[in-house]
């Protein structure tokens, strides 16, 4: 059997569905399931899933002035002509918020059977994208999985992948068996801590000042060998500033920020580390599907859709109250105290 599976998302999100992807791949077998993925992850789709065909989309970040969707159309236009060429038994698509051109993706394939969530866009009442799922419907026939209510344990989004799995691979599939998991990442512990302080949007992120009176407890009572800030390339003068403001806060462990290097080789260093501090962001995902224990301090925007999971109850996350928040925002409602005992609990498991 042969399969596509199309799973056009960020980075946490794609490694949030490498459960799901792990046990449809293992039902159709490796050399016959294609992946497609946005340019920037398909390195560490590969190094996943080293025998499947890697199908890479050329996503272009929205900007001022620019049409996204004309430049993504015309950029990912060759590899829809790829899809199309295929005939497999299913097209499997994980994304639960495809706009006009991931449709025309998932549609692509000449499939037997073809197996999507609800597609939560359709939620606002624009016309047109309900036109477009209804052509969707109606020449490609999709079995359509409802998207799941529930804000809890699974998440939302991990409850999704299971019903997907579940219906494509005709039985029904535990909770268990779709969390996320890295398994090509190297090393177990003895790295120190690992420090991914930033998310994609600056509301998330928990202060230095904050993490600063973190780490004055947690370094006093766990004493760590190193403490190791990292992020993405765009981030190297934050991480710089970040790492100094620690330092001259006093705090008594060797602080360095890791250069930035390929993403495929970050699970390694994640699963290398002692422990993981970070918030909302791909490292907390990283830090679940490669069992490293972690603290994951998260805004509470999107608590129980993307989070909080744990596959083996090493990773602790503590949600602030975003709709309480006030004139210091969500922060001043996760106390410090509350995050170094959450590090004593992670170090203890």
């Amino acid at each position: 059997m042969s399969v596509v599976i199309l799973k056009p998302d960020e980075i946490g999100d794609f490694v949030i569905a490498t459960g799901a992807i792990r046990l449809l791949v293992h039902r159709h077998g490796e050399d016959e399931t294609t992946l497609v993925v946005k340019s920037e992850i398909a390195p560490l789709a590969r190094r996943e899933f080293p025998r499947a065909t890697i199908v890479e989309l050329p996503w272009r970040q929205r900007r001022k002035g620019h049409n996204q969707t004309a430049a993504n159309i015309r950029h990912c236009y060759p590899a829809w002509q790829k899809l199309r060429s295929l005939r497999v038994d299913q097209s499997i698509c994980l994304r639960s918020q495809r706009n006009y051109l991931q449709t025309l993706l998932f549609a692509a394939p000449g499939a037997r059977q073809r197996f999507a969530p609800e597609n939560v866009l359709l939620r606002n009442g624009r016309w047109r994208r309900r036109a477009a799922e209804k052509l969707l419907l109606v020449f490609a026939r999709p079995h359509i999985l409802p998207y799941p209510e529930l804000r809890g344990d699974p998440t939302s989004e991990l409850a999704s992948h299971r019903a997907v799995a579940s219906a494509a691979l005709g039985r029904a599939v535990a909770a268990d068996e779709i969390m996320p998991a890295l398994k090509s990442a190297a090393g177990r512990g003895g790295g120190g801590w690992l420090m991914c302080p930033f998310s994609s949007r600056l509301s998330k992120d928990f202060s230095a000042a904050n993490w600063a009176s973190v780490l004055r407890g947690a370094v006093l009572a766990h004493s760590p060998r190193v403490i190791r800030v990292a992020g993405s390339p765009g981030q190297s003068a934050r991480l710089e500033q970040f790492a100094a403001s620690l330092l001259a806060e006093g705090i008594a462990c060797p602080v360095q920020v890791e250069p930035p290097g390929p993403l495929e080789n970050f699970a390694d260093k994640v699963a290398a580390a002692d422990l993981v501090l970070t918030v909302d962001t791909a490292a907390a995902h990283f830090a679940c599907a490669c069992r490293a224990p972690a603290v994951v301090v998260a805004s509470g925007l999107h608590e129980g859709v993307y989070g909080p999971y744990s596959p083996d109850g090493r990773q602790i996350w503590l949600f602030g109250d975003w709709e309480a928040r006030g004139r210091d925002g969500w922060q001043e409602t996760v106390p410090p105290e509350a995050v170094v005992a959450a590090i004593s609990r992670a170090l203890q498991l």
